[in-house]
């Protein structure tokens, strides 16, 4: 699957913080973000499972979100072994 882009409206102060970073680390805006969106991939995937299975009951979905947060870190420290 092809990447696709997204758009993102900042506000100045934010821009502002972004063009310092930028100007300390040569880490642009762009790839900050991208690289925290790619590391908070495992909780959004585990927010749409729980969403998917528990439908309108709230309860359930933070219920199930625990569950599958606790899943997806288990694997993951599973991997890092």
């Amino acid at each position: 699957m092809a990447a696709q882009p997204l758009t993102l409206e900042l506000n100045p102060e934010l821009a502002a913080l972004f063009e310092q970073y930028e100007a300390l680390t040569h880490v642009s805006a762009e790839q900050y973000v991208q690289q925290l969106v790619e590391k908070t991939q495992p909780t959004l995937a585990a927010m749409v499972a729980a969403l998917q299975e528990a439908g309108d009951d709230e309860a359930a979905v933070m219920e199930l979100f625990g569950r599958k947060m606790a899943e997806s870190m288990l694997r993951q420290q599973q991997a890092q072994a």
